[in-house]
């Protein structure tokens, strides 16, 4: 008996002695919280959260939450203990007290689908932590986020967060390659090589810092951490976003956007959010999950997101000549045009507003006119001169806004990102618009970025949720990003001209081409505008072959995306309008059936000389669209192209432009396609029909 007693003390000792100190933290709240598949609950310290696609377990330590497993909806674990304190590391933070622990159903102000949130508060000596989870139902990732602020009366200094991280995977077994995949913002045409994508392989001792997502691929799937963020692939004067790192298995998402002396004993500020994304399969899998994902984060609102756009800016070459394009009786001509052609949404560029007084962005707050006084006045498209003054808006936003409501157009406006939120208020009630631009931002500080964010948060609940923000990234001083803040509208792209012979901004319809094809990748290319030009505008003298294809083709070039006429339409020959209206007509026809489906690249990456394309893809139906182009120096008349998702289906083929319709039975996945012309585009639906 006594040899008993001592041989199970020696096993306790030993068991001790292995055992993370984690294991012997004290035990969490009692949780068990659920919003349709989605599932939080505690298990003495663990706390446990499900999707119902995927469940991350964490383990309280006493210095905060560590991942101890992920696995899939097969039950495969992907990721194990990471044998970290906590999966944030922001120094030597010492021990942390559970303040609380709470889960509740939420959707963000409305600003994301419904789920269920989970939020830890961590007290440490001097810094206090929020941690949410966000469990969208029947999603494929999670979304987390760490917040900070001081506790009372006490005031960090300047520096970093050191280390900063603010996410940490332990994956379970070896993967094959981490790729790395970012956008580049402050788009130029004349930048060479030409790339809006760049990927990279992370070696296993290694990092990427101008990236905003990475896929850990493993033989039949894996995982994805991407970060919420304004990096891009050129980043200038950036506000703290860190990047990847690679540790053998273990992987770390650094950069928090804020900095110590950020933070406040008042409320909390925000790091950068981090979704973790499983998927399985290969890499169209991933691409699917990561669309998903981010349908789910940022949802469409069919009534409020989905339109043409039109915008006062893009003809002219010259700023002046920009701004007087603004003025009400031009607009007022827009508007008759717009609604010839089916376009649904106008939106006033620069050049309305009063630039001097304290009520600048205001229409005619200080008077009717704006003077010119350069001593050389420049020539407008129609050969006249613009004139050293003129009017602007003599009465206000009445009367477009009434003759827009008349003709069925919605109103969009133009705002430098200073504009003050109560007249941005004031012009939203004046001229009832529902596209606010926001522009020439530089969010190099954490209160530039909060400001604008928050503020343009307030603009569209003022408005009852009807008006939305389209973000401008035309250039590299930090910005919005590719995957932050599309909770408030959409991304425009880039400044691409026909009148101008600036390399810089020249439009060449291949150059739109890829960046939609390079986009579709890793985002939902229904969330980016894409830009239409009036080819018919371009100077002789101009390097660009745009003259050399149609008008319904440049416009295919946006179908799936949301599309933008970065032009003033009046503009457009009779020849050019007769050749878009039907391409416009049988488009809005199908959008609201393609804004449910996701967006693929197909074929080869447009070059100017390649078949190339987008294919539409509704999971739920299997149907869906294609839109494929033979550009302007291929010599193929035909080509066999790989679809994704159709291997070996029975498919009707409905030709939108023609009305003709074919059955075909694939044997594999590549279907031929076939053009004599050079330039040109065929435009599909197509079902499956077994």
């Amino acid at each position: 008996m006594k040899n008993y007693i001592l041989g199970l003390i020696k096993i306790i000792v030993i068991i001790t002695l292995l055992t993370p100190p984690s294991l012997f933290a004290s035990d969490l709240p009692t949780l068990n919280n659920s919003f349709k598949n989605a599932k939080a609950h505690t298990k003495r310290n663990q706390l446990i959260v499900s999707t119902g696609e995927i469940e991350r377990s964490w383990v309280w330590t006493g210095k905060g939450l560590s991942t101890i497993q992920i696995k899939n909806n097969s039950g495969e674990v992907v990721a194990t203990n990471s044998d970290t304190p906590a999966d944030w590391d922001f120094g030597d933070l010492g021990e942390g007290k559970l303040i609380s622990l709470k889960a509740f159903r939420d959707d963000d102000e409305h600003f994301t689908s419904e789920h269920l949130t989970i939020v830890a508060e961590i007290k440490y000596s001097n810094i206090i932590l929020k941690y949410e989870v966000w469990a969208y139902p029947d999603a494929p990732g999670l979304r987390t986020q760490v917040w900070l602020k001081t506790p009372s009366g006490k005031k960090m200094g300047d520096g970093t967060l050191a280390p900063g991280i603010s996410e940490s995977i332990k994956l379970a077994d070896k993967q094959e390659k981490v790729t790395a995949f970012g956008y580049q913002a402050g788009l130029k045409a004349d930048v060479k090589p030409y790339e809006i994508l760049t990927t990279e392989n992370i070696p296993e001792n290694g990092s990427s810092e101008i990236t905003s997502g990475l896929i850990a691929a493993g033989r039949a799937g894996g995982l994805i951490l991407l970060k919420e963020s304004q990096i891009h692939t050129d980043m200038h004067e950036a506000l703290e976003t860190g990047g990847f790192e690679r540790k053998e298995s273990q992987l770390f998402v650094t950069g928090l956007g804020l900095c110590p002396n950020d933070l406040e004993d008042n409320e909390y500020k925000f790091c950068w959010a981090n979704w973790l994304v499983l998927y399985q399969g290969n890499e169209l899998d991933a691409q699917m999950q990561i669309k998903r994902f981010d349908r789910i984060r940022y949802p469409v609102h069919p009534d409020r997101d989905v339109f043409i756009m039109a915008n006062t800016w893009g003809s002219e070459d010259k700023q002046d000549q920009c701004w007087y394009k603004a003025r009400e009786e031009n607009v007022l001509t827009e508007i008759e045009v717009c609604a010839e052609l089916g376009i649904d949404i106008l939106q006033i560029d620069d050049g309305w507003q009063i630039r001097k007084g304290e009520d600048s962005w205001l229409p005619a707050a200080k008077g009717p006119t704006q003077s010119y006084k350069n001593s050389e006045l420049p020539q407008l498209l129609d050969g006249t001169l613009m004139p050293e003054s003129y009017d602007i808006y003599p009465d206000g936003f009445g009367k477009v806004r009434e003759t827009a409501k008349e003709k069925g157009i919605r109103l969009g406006l133009w705002n430098a990102w200073t504009a003050p939120l109560n007249t941005l208020k004031a012009n939203y009630d004046a001229g009832d618009f529902k596209s606010f631009k926001l522009d020439f931002a530089v969010l190099h500080t954490k209160e530039a970025l909060d400001n604008l964010y928050y503020k343009a948060r307030d603009l569209i609940k003022y408005s009852n949720y009807s008006a939305v923000v389209n973000w401008d990234v035309t250039e590299r001083a930090p910005r919005m990003g590719f995957y932050f803040g599309r909770d408030c509208g959409n991304l425009y792209l880039a400044n691409r001209k026909a009148y101008t012979i600036r390399p810089s901004v020249q439009y060449e319809p291949w150059q739109v081409l890829r960046d939609g094809w390079e986009l579709a990748s890793y985002m939902n290319l229904n969330k980016v505008q894409l830009t239409f030009q009036n080819k018919d505008l371009t100077p002789p003298e101009a390097i660009t072959d745009a003259l050399k294809y149609s008008h319904a083709y440049n416009f295919a070039i946006t179908l799936m995306s949301s599309p933008i006429f970065f032009t003033e339409l009046q503009f457009l020959s009779p020849e050019a309008r007769a050749e878009l209206k039907p391409i416009i007509a049988k488009y809005k026809a199908e959008r609201d059936e393609m804004y449910k489906g996701y967006v693929f690249a197909i074929g080869d990456k447009p070059d100017n000389k390649s078949w190339t394309g987008f294919q539409n893809y509704n999971p739920e139906t299997g149907n869906g669209y294609l839109t494929v182009f033979r550009e302007l120096n291929n010599n193929e008349k035909s080509k066999s192209i790989e679809l994704k998702f159709l291997e070996n289906k029975k498919i009707e083929l409905y030709n939108l432009l023609t009305g003709e319709k074919r059955i075909l039975t694939q044997s594999g996945s590549s279907l031929l396609f076939s053009s004599d012309i050079p330039a040109s585009f065929l435009f599909y639906r197509y079902k499956i029909l077994n």
